[in-house]
């Protein structure tokens, strides 16, 4: 694919038996990459990740810009991104880094990188942008997660206020590749001095695909912002990055909270999401009603699955209050359910009831699809974070 200039303008949960979890797969990503797979002086970065360079006319990467990229220079073999770090290319030897895999990254303190620098040779004095990304087609209408892990460059850069960040574009190609949606994260990685404490921390860019732009240019990655006016320098401006992910939003903690029907008030759900070891794990509990309208309540766990939970309810009967025995607790099965997260504040319930909620509290009638909004959230991490 060509590039041209305008192209980048721009509770007691331990009550629960997890004996009743199932071994769900995680929803498949788009697009991954670690970088495992790859050796330190390989001639490209692979995985089809290119890059793109944007000067721009005022201090701190705004106004109006120009830019240049693979095809510019009439070379068709540099579409894809060189691996161009301190190993590969020995500083002095005229070549641009970019962009390099630390094969393993801080002399094995973290697995394979992608190392991503600005341009050393940049000549603007008010403010150059380096880009190393993925472009593809936009997939199906939906709530998107680009996902990954940055840490800091073992030379300690970002040092002086150099901007390094992700970002996620949608281009027009039948409109002169316009741009119809730009979103970026300044990228924060762990202040290091030694392999002994450098960490990882990870973060993402939210993002929506609308049905307007499936099958429009997607591009995600990484860049880099140096203005030399601001005595940055390309030297200390680069940024370690892995566990690259891009799907839809999955769950996290944060999708933790009380939800209900607006147009059902009086029964509603409790759903706490949080880790048990490596496994993230969602707690349901549900509050209701039997056929004469007695209130009662289930409970359920299961394991979480990309973007949707599905739980096995028990219906706890026999303990008889102010006893507190838990000896006489029957767990009865009481159906199973799945919910299905569009977002942090919305989901939809459906419900398959089970012989025993039939026949105790005549639950006769599926539930399909009943959609839910959350009342308030509690305060959590967005994601479940990944170990390095």
């Amino acid at each position: 694919m060509k590039f041209s200039i305008i192209r980048l303008t721009a509770v007691s949960s331990l009550l629960l038996s997890l004996a009743g979890f199932s071994n769900l797969a995680g929803a498949a990503p788009f697009f991954t990459d670690n970088f495992e797979d790859r050796v330190q002086d390989q001639p490209l970065i692979g995985n089809n990740w290119t890059w793109y360079d944007q000067w721009f006319t005022e201090d701190g990467c705004t106004g109006d810009d120009a830019g240049f990229g693979p095809f510019d220079d009439g070379n068709p073999d540099d579409y894809e991104a060189a691996n161009r770090n301190f190993f590969t290319v020995p500083e002095g030897t005229g070549d641009y880094y970019r962009a390099g895999l630390e094969v393993p990254a801080w002399d094995g303190a973290l697995t394979n990188m992608l190392r991503v620098y600005g341009n050393q040779y940049n000549n603007n004095g008010n403010c150059q942008r380096t880009l190393i990304f993925q472009e593809m087609d936009a997939p199906e209408a939906g709530n998107y997660v680009f996902s990954f892990d940055v840490a800091q460059d073992r030379d300690s850069a970002p040092a002086n206020a150099e901007v390094t960040a992700a970002f996620v574009k949608v281009l027009d190609p039948a409109n002169g590749f316009a741009t119809v949606l730009f979103e970026t994260v300044k990228t924060t990685p762990p202040r290091a001095f030694s392999p002994n404490d450098v960490a990882t921390l990870s973060q993402a860019v939210e993002f929506t695909i609308t049905e307007e732009m499936v099958g429009k240019l997607l591009q995600f990655g990484f860049y880099n912002d140096v203005t030399p006016n601001y005595i940055q320098s390309s030297d200390t401006s680069a940024a370690l990055y892995d566990n690259i992910t891009v799907g839809l939003m999955e769950i996290g903690p944060a999708h933790s909270g009380s939800f209900y029907n607006q147009g059902q008030s009086g029964h509603g759900f409790s759903i706490e999401f949080g880790k048990l070891g490596a496994t993230s794990l969602g707690i349901v509990y549900w509050y209701t009603y039997d056929d004469q309208g007695n209130p009662i309540f289930m409970i359920g766990n299961g394991i979480v699955d990309g973007n949707t939970l599905e739980i096995n309810f028990e219906s706890p009967v026999g303990m008889q209050y102010g006893v507190f025995d838990p000896t006489t607790v029957t767990r009865e099965n009481g159906g199973t359910a799945v919910f299905e997260f569009s977002d942090r504040d919305n989901a939809t319930f459906s419900y398959t009831p089970s012989a025993f909620s039939t026949s105790q509290w005549g639950h006769m009638t599926p539930i399909v699809n009943l959609p839910l909004v959350k009342i308030f959230g509690i305060p959590a991490d967005k994601y479940f974070n990944t170990s390095e």
